[in-house]
């Protein structure tokens, strides 16, 4: 029998040591390099991860370009670098049980669109991060559209603070000790304790806001969904828009409706799972 021993960083970190069979082998390390996406970093070039698992670039370039080829991760060529995709999506989609959130969901999520006019997005939690997952856009020439599949921080943007806002202080403050708040525009949270005193008003209101923190064109307000007796989100809706369209008052007026539509998810769901 063909063996080969690997070099393969474990998750755990400790580099194996054992003989495996070049098969096994294999499955290590499609394992480990998409196991590598669920770090801090949303996007990965093949030297970082091959750095990360002690593996030649030409190992790691081959894995993800069957990765790519399957939809598990998505190129981005202008810079080079790989993220997860659409079908990673579902794979996490799947592990949270046998109900079609999405399928639930939409219709909640057309009533909101209509309400408001503008695009609503369903975002699930993903490690340190969320994933959109689902769409629906509105009806006005000019609108915002996502890519579902496309990754973004929990600090950043009224959708990653729905979800914030429902972490414990001790959840909170690990999250904090693990994340480096890089700033995406310069609207940007990007320090602990002011993030932390929005998280106080965001809870206080039941909903969150942004204007141009993730995208500088971009505003939204978001909510918390949650299931069962667990008072962590795994996931969060959010009507978004122009800037120009979506102000103060216009924000504030959407609030209500994202938190009623958040709620009644919610509920569906705790009867369900």
């Amino acid at each position: 029998m063909d063996v080969e021993r690997t070099g393969v960083v474990e998750p755990s970190g400790v580099r194996s040591s054992g003989v495996r069979s070049s098969g096994m082998q294999s499955v290590d390390r499609v394992a480990a390099v998409l196991l590598s996406f669920t770090g801090a970093d949303a996007e990965l070039g093949v030297t970082d991860i091959a750095e990360r698992l002690v593996l030649p670039k030409s190992a790691v370039h081959r894995v993800l370009e069957a990765l790519t080829a399957w939809g598990l991760v998505a190129k981005e060529h202008e810079r080079g670098k790989y993220r997860l995709g659409p079908r990673a999506t579902e794979l996490s989609l799947a592990a949270l049980g046998s109900v079609d959130v999405r399928a639930l969901a939409l219709p909640v999520m057309e009533e909101l669109r209509d309400l408001t006019g503008e695009t609503v997005t369903l975002s699930f939690v993903l490690g340190s991060h969320r994933v959109y997952v689902a769409q629906v856009e509105s009806r006005q020439d000019v609108r915002m559209t996502i890519e579902v599949g496309r990754r973004a921080p929990l600090y950043a943007g009224a959708s990653g603070r729905a979800i914030l806002m429902t972490f414990s202080t001790a959840e909170l403050e690990r999250y904090l000790s693990q994340t480096v708040l890089t700033p995406l525009t310069e609207r940007t949270v990007h320090d602990d304790r002011q993030l932390r005193d929005l998280l106080d008003v965001d809870r206080a209101r039941g909903y969150t806001e942004s204007l141009g923190e993730r995208d500088p064109y971009a505003a939204a307000v978001a909510a918390p969904i949650t299931a069962r007796n667990n008072p962590r989100a795994f996931a969060c809706f959010s009507v978004c828009g122009p800037t120009a369209r979506l102000g103060d008052e216009v924000r504030r007026s959407c609030g209500p409706a994202v938190v009623d539509a958040a709620r009644k998810v919610s509920e569906m769901l705790r009867g369900s799972w």
